[in-house]
């Protein structure tokens, strides 16, 4: 099978996946999982959906980026700008998760709150997002060089 059925097979899966993810998202932001409750419990569930969202535009960029694939563009350009877009989403995600969140928690809830929530899982993701980044760079330059090349042969 050549990268583009690959790719198609793959996108499939992955729209599943944010169809799934985004239920989860929205049922749990409003809160109709689990049932009446007061405001501050209502406002604690929507901040702690944040983090999520970051996580949730990195599947949708996973999507579209399958998807550009599946229609036949360059391998190395596509997967450049989504090693960049994925890494920042998960860095973004993470931060909001470690500092965003109990900031907000702590003005929602009127209580005391951490600074930071050192989830290791987020503090993880963040790094790996970094980490993405990073990579994205020289795989950039590596498909501007190629493009280069192939202009002037």
């Amino acid at each position: 099978m050549s990268i583009s059925k690959h790719a198609r097979i793959a996108q499939i899966l992955t729209g599943l996946v944010l169809a799934a993810v985004t239920l989860g998202i929205a049922l749990n932001s409003t809160g109709l999982v689990i049932g009446p409750s007061d405001t501050t419990v209502r406002y604690a569930q929507i901040v702690a959906t944040l983090p999520a969202l970051f996580y949730l535009v990195a599947i949708w960029t996973v999507h579209r980026a399958l998807g550009a694939l599946a229609k036949g563009d360059a391998v190395e350009k596509t997967l450049s700008e989504l090693l960049a877009r994925v890494g920042t989403c998960l860095f973004l995600g993470g931060l909001v998760r470690v500092f965003v969140e109990p900031f907000l928690m702590r003005w929602v809830s009127a209580g005391p709150w951490p600074v930071g929530n050192f989830d290791i899982g987020a503090v993880t993701l963040g790094t790996v997002g970094l980490l993405l980044v990073l990579v994205a760079g020289p795989l950039r330059d590596a498909a501007a060089m190629r493009t280069e090349l192939g202009q002037i042969l």
